[in-house]
């Protein structure tokens, strides 16, 4: 086998250095494709096998083709210098499908799993400092969850419940290591934390209850050991176990003892606590620590004010008045996924214990939100509960999700939430934790009822759309063109989406120049064929579609139609008439579509169909509504409109406006 030098590190998100240096390994489906080849350990895998597991069930036509297209560039990063018709030998194909063929000891889940055994070696040998110092090295591996990338992939979920099981080994090794070496105080710290994380787990219980009688605390853990029977036979209707039965009886007797005594210690020493200070708890205690930031936008800028206020919501000089959750809402495109993650990994050391994040999916082409009870079961095992200890039930799902977090410090972030009943059960219940929900729609209950502070993001300003287009492209385009610059920054409404798009099609158009993309811009205003593409994700109409579909079929055909009233704005009475339905009528649905962001209020009564959103809803109406219809609702609009004239002129524009 050959022997690239090579480090694979997949105990949190995947990473691959070459001689120390991290390979760029691109998007997240290469990413997939790795780790589910990594996971074979160099057996081969069938192409269709690959299909169906990197696509989650779902491959789409072209599903082969892209496979092998992903292959191509993978052996481009892994054996960058092996010439195409010399073969391959890190990423081999043979007759049924491809292998990716790396000795073991590259992978640092080979790594964590030796050193956890050598521990549990040299704790039976008696060498209690070493084994926990071997242990430290093995649980400073992790860095999130393992397999961090393909977390909701089914593929990687028994192997991932291995290695979080035999991580949660790795802490119950390193509490017996501090037993042993007569650490009994920092030894009930860890066990604490454990059973906190762990609170049906008998060996956690076990090790707290030693810890405590060895640290001169006996009632303490006779107290423990009746909570624990209480939780057992509430939770699970059984009584403790054996081993659990065995050291309560020990604590009663006054024999604990430990298989390989520490030096002795002055009693004095230990009870007036004139021995070794106790330190602070390190995340190494509190591990495991997930880490599931999505990567940091390279090209993000601006959004200060924005920032400034998320800083604001962590305030620890006064906590009275920080927020406990941050609600970012916005028009689709608007860039609010990248603004909670770009500031998430700026706080990321103010929330040592760990960072959540989670696509709720509530807008999304999967077109089946998570479920709370879904997300629930992925965060409680990121924190190393087994599949088989998590609760059934919604409620008792909370619960443990709750008591994990209470009195630690945790961020999380909860992306593309369709409504407050998806939120409501993944908050916190203590403001050391904070959690970022970003959203298309507002979610006024959220703000009521949990004490949400509501933060909506518009678009860039003009120094802010200039800013992104600068990144993108380099400042020497855009200092070469800048009316250019400044059209395309019109023509797309400032909206980030719109223009990192543009900004993309000057960048991969050869010996394009930014004047024929504003030119092409303005001659096909109204039409979005220049913001299409393959890609669903930075697709405008399918983009916008996944807020569309979520209306009422009422609210949809109001959205339609109001492409038709030509003003710059239109009033409430001026909508009923366009919509043929009575004021009363109307309201809701112009609130529905305020709520969703694809209609913007300017001051009361004025309601503003953006310039990109105005062409999504003018093709729509084309679409779905037929001619009659959409000459009927024209005609109700101008007999309204004769009977109340406009009598206001639009300042920039010169556009009589309508009066209600």
């Amino acid at each position: 086998m050959v022997k690239p030098d090579l480090q694979v590190v997949m105990l949190g998100p995947l990473v691959v250095r070459q001689r120390g240096q991290e390979l760029s390994l691109g998007p997240q489906l290469r990413r997939v494709l790795l780790i589910r080849l990594l996971l074979e350990n160099s057996r081969s895998v069938p192409v269709d096998v690959l299909c169906e597991d990197v696509w989650q069930g779902r491959p789409p036509p072209s599903a082969v083709a892209t496979l092998h297209s992903h292959v191509s560039r993978l052996r481009d990063v892994l054996e960058p210098k092996r010439s195409r018709r010399a073969g391959h030998e890190v990423l081999a194909r043979d007759s049924t499908g491809y292998a990716l063929r790396l000795p073991e000891e590259v992978r640092d889940t080979v790594h964590f799993e030796r050193l956890v055994v050598g521990a549990r070696q040299l704790l039976a040998d008696g060498r209690a400092a070493e084994a926990r110092a071997e242990v430290d090295r093995a649980l400073a591996l992790w860095r999130g969850s393992a397999f961090a990338d393909v977390e909701h992939h089914r593929f990687a979920m028994r192997e991932s419940a291995r290695l979080s099981e035999l991580q949660l080994q790795a802490v119950e090794l390193r509490t017996d290591a501090l037993l042993n070496e007569g650490e009994y105080e920092r030894a009930v710290l860890v066990a604490e934390d454990l059973t906190a994380r762990h609170p049906l787990r008998e060996r956690a219980w076990n090790l707290l209850l030693r810890a405590l009688y060895l640290s001169g605390r006996p009632a303490d853990a006779l107290q423990r050991f009746a909570e624990v029977r209480r939780r057992l036979g509430e939770e699970l209707g059984v009584d403790p176990g054996p081993e659990l039965q065995d050291t309560h009886q020990a604590i009663l007797n006054h024999d604990i003892r430990l298989p390989h005594p520490p030096p002795r210690r002055s009693t004095d020493a230990r009870h007036q606590g004139l021995g070794e200070p106790l330190r602070k708890r390190e995340p190494l205690d509190l591990i495991p620590r997930p880490a599931q930031l999505p990567a940091d936008l390279s090209t993000f800028v601006g959004r200060p004010a924005q920032l400034a206020r998320l800083w604001e919501s962590v305030d620890e000089e006064h906590p009275e008045t920080a927020a406990r959750a941050v609600l970012i809402d916005g028009v689709a495109g608007s860039g609010k996924t990248a603004l909670a993650v770009h500031w998430a990994h700026q706080a990321a050391d103010t929330f040592p214990d760990g960072q959540l994040f989670v696509n709720l999916r509530g807008y999304d082409q999967a077109g089946r939100p998570l479920s709370p009870v879904e997300v629930l079961d992925d965060f409680l095992c990121a924190f190393g509960v087994l599949l088989e200890r998590v609760p059934a039930g919604l409620d008792a799902k909370i619960a443990m999700f709750r008591s994990l977090l209470a009195g630690r410090r945790v961020l999380v972030v909860l992306d593309n939430a369709r409504d407050e009943n998806q939120v409501r059960p993944l908050l916190p219940g203590t403001r050391g934790c904070m959690v970022l929900v970003t959203s298309r729609t507002q979610l006024p209950g959220l703000i009521v009822t949990n004490d949400v502070r509501p933060m909506t993001l518009g678009v860039f300003s003009s120094e802010e759309a200039r800013q992104a287009m600068s990144q993108r492209l380099g400042a020497d385009q855009i200092e070469a063109h800048p009316e250019a610059v400044q059209d395309i920054i019109d023509l797309c409404g400032r909206l980030p989406l719109a223009l990192a798009i543009v900004a993309a099609v000057a960048q991969t158009r050869p010996n394009c120049v930014l004047t024929h993309v504003a030119d092409e811009l303005r001659r096909t205003r109204g039409i979005l064929d220049l913001f299409t593409g393959d890609d669903a994700n930075t697709n405008i109409r399918t983009v916008f579609s996944w807020s569309y579909q979520a209306l009422s079929a009422d609210a949809a055909r109001l959205f339609r139609l109001l492409s038709l009233a030509r003003g710059a704005w239109i009033s409430t009475a001026a909508a009923a008439s366009l919509a043929g339905v009575t004021i009363s009528t109307v309201k809701p649905l112009l609130r529905e579509l305020t709520r969703q962001h694809l209609l913007s209020v300017q001051c009361p009564d004025r309601y503003v169909l953006s310039g990109l959103i105005r062409a999504y809803s003018s093709e729509l109406a084309d679409s779905y509504d037929s001619a009659v219809d959409r000459r009927a609702a024209q005609a109700r609009l101008s007999r309204y409109l004769k009977t109340f004239p406009p009598v206001t002129v639009h300042p920039e524009t010169g556009m009589r406006l309508q009066r209600k």
